[in-house]
């Protein structure tokens, strides 16, 4: 990551719907470009937050500083801070180039620069064949796609990307995925998923928000802490006192089997780490002549989510296949809102 000055600088945020407490005394302090996650179960507060950066709340209580100092909304962000919601909605029968055009309008750009950024962008996620095409016409991941490109209009500084490839076949999701590691090398992109697999391989950091606290924030080590789980690909099943031996070992913390698949929760808290821990499961595995023919490092954000959120593994389901129905807004309805909250439409027009 590039060293860069008070991206975004939280201090002692809150923020009620009546009630309910949906952001609790956070703190949060990120100073460099790159790509940071943003995870938490459903009603964390992940959309609040993400609202209240944006400008689309007011601050209730607290402080926001958003690139160098200025209030979330602000003029001077204009073109600055980019936003692109869970389930952003397109006009269906207004062409795709005159939508995003009128965007760009809204911050003040237009002509041939517009017409530039708006082909670029649709480019970069691979749209640029349905320029002069009625958002109708396109399928959920298409129009998952254009949602990140109206997001990266103007060449923004600070992204706010709410599950950007939820719903999106593999090979959509690798582009979107190299699409944001591109951005973040002259921007901060703040990407809120319950993918943690993918989130594990892409960010730089990420923050874990629960009931509306924020229980940890880091890099990917300073959060999962001394836990790895790796998962390996066996030639055969590992018999019940192989199975044993296993748990046995002292860098062992849990063991999980599904035919020839072995899933290992793995201690690296030693001086030596991971090296130490893995050593020894190897080392146990070719004593018992199973030798892994595939082995790479799983989900150790997902084991690091479920004891900092509480949620056991048997009571949760597999955090990257969630239905998409699950995945909808996973804070309040807007219903919920009050009118006063919300800053008017003329006042920004960052609430693209």
């Amino acid at each position: 990551m590039i060293d860069s000055p008070s991206l975004l600088k939280i201090e002692q945020l809150s923020h009620r719907f009546g009630d309910k407490v949906a952001i609790d005394r956070i703190d949060w302090n990120l100073d460099q470009l790159g790509v940071v996650g943003l995870v938490g179960p459903n009603g964390a507060g992940k959309t609040t937050l993400f609202s209240l950066i944006a400008g689309f709340l007011r601050v209730q209580g607290g402080k926001i500083e958003v690139l160098g100092g200025a209030a979330p909304g602000s003029r001077s962000l204009v073109s600055r801070v980019a936003v692109m919601p869970q389930d952003a909605i397109f006009a269906r029968d207004v062409s795709i180039v005159d939508q995003m055009l009128f965007l760009r309008s809204l911050d003040g750009v237009t002509g041939t620069t517009a017409r530039q950024e708006v082909v670029a962008a649709l480019e970069s996620v691979g749209l640029a064949d349905q320029l002069d095409r009625g958002a109708a016409v396109l399928s959920h991941g298409m129009g998952k796609r254009l949602g990140v490109a109206q997001a990266i209009l103007g060449s923004p500084e600070l992204i706010l990307l709410d599950e950007p490839t939820a719903g999106l076949d593999p090979a959509n999701a690798k582009q979107v995925r190299q699409l944001i590691r591109n951005l973040a090398r002259t921007a901060l992109v703040i990407v809120s998923s319950h993918n943690l697999l993918e989130l594990q391989d892409l960010v730089d950091e990420v923050a874990v928000l629960v009931d509306g606290k924020m229980v940890a924030s880091g890099t990917i080590d300073e959060v999962t802490g001394s836990a790895r789980r790796i998962e390996l690909r066996l030639g055969r099943e590992i018999l019940p006192g192989e199975l044993q031996q296993i748990l046995d070992e002292e860098r062992v913390r849990a063991v999980h089997q599904d035919g020839v698949q072995l899933t290992v929760d793995l201690d690296a808290s030693a001086k030596r780490g991971l090296d130490e821990a893995l050593g020894q499961l190897l080392h146990r595995l070719l004593k018992l002549g199973v030798p892994p023919h595939q082995f790479r490092e799983g989900a150790s954000l997902e084991e690091a989510y479920l004891r900092l959120t509480g949620e056991s593994e048997q009571a949760a389901a597999p955090l990257d296949d969630l239905a998409e129905d699950d995945l909808a807004e996973d804070d309040l309805a807007e219903d919920d809102l009050d009118e006063s909250d919300a800053p008017a439409a003329a006042e920004t027009s960052d609430d693209r």
